[in-house]
């Protein structure tokens, strides 16, 4: 989304969605459940640095998680890497504090309810919501590797017909290689 945001001049509005809190009451194994607190966690810092830094501090601050966790599979909950994040980004280390200040879920919570409101709640993440929040929410893309250059785009536009029709739902098969990152993203 981000190759696609620079290549067609188009503002990504991060927000937030929580496994956790989406699958508070329901049935998970015990190893997604330790994920899931992983990832709230980590959400609480992101919606900190949002408050203080905006979008584009959000959206920093994520792509930092997203590589230290897929890439170098690190437990970005951990306090010096948390920590490490928020210095290679240039934000101040303190915001580390929110990573147990629930006072956080409200915002988590509330960017969930736009995402569920325009996708439903049998959804996960990644969500996308289209026409900046005013169009139809749908759950993926999931692909692997992402497309980059030309063919994310023409990816995008695929995207955007599809959604565009109001009976549009949904588009699967069935996984067949696990997840490949591509190049380590730049923070």
């Amino acid at each position: 989304m981000i190759d696609v945001g620079l290549q067609k001049h188009i503002q990504v509005n991060w927000k937030f969605f929580s496994l956790k809190l989406i699958n508070k009451g329901r049935e998970v194994k015990e190893d997604f459940k330790i994920l899931h607190e992983i990832g709230l966690k980590a959400l609480r810092v992101a919606a900190a640095v949002r408050a203080e830094f905006g979008n584009d501090g959000a959206g920093k601050i994520y792509t930092a998680m997203g590589v230290r966790y897929h890439h170098d599979q690190e437990d970005i909950d951990e306090p010096l890497v948390m920590v490490e994040m928020l210095k290679t980004c240039g934000f101040p280390t303190e915001l580390f504090s929110s990573v147990d200040d629930k006072i956080w879920d409200d915002d988590i919570l509330a960017d969930m309810d736009l995402a569920i409101a325009k996708a439903g709640n049998d959804v996960g993440v990644p969500l996308i919501v289209l026409d900046g929040g005013q169009g139809a929410g749908f759950f993926g893309p999931v692909m692997s590797p992402a497309p980059t250059g030309k063919q994310a785009v023409d990816f995008w536009d695929a995207i955007i017909s599809a959604g565009s029709l109001p009976g549009f739902f949904e588009l699967k098969r069935t996984r067949e290689i696990g997840p490949l990152f591509g190049e380590r993203p730049q923070i």
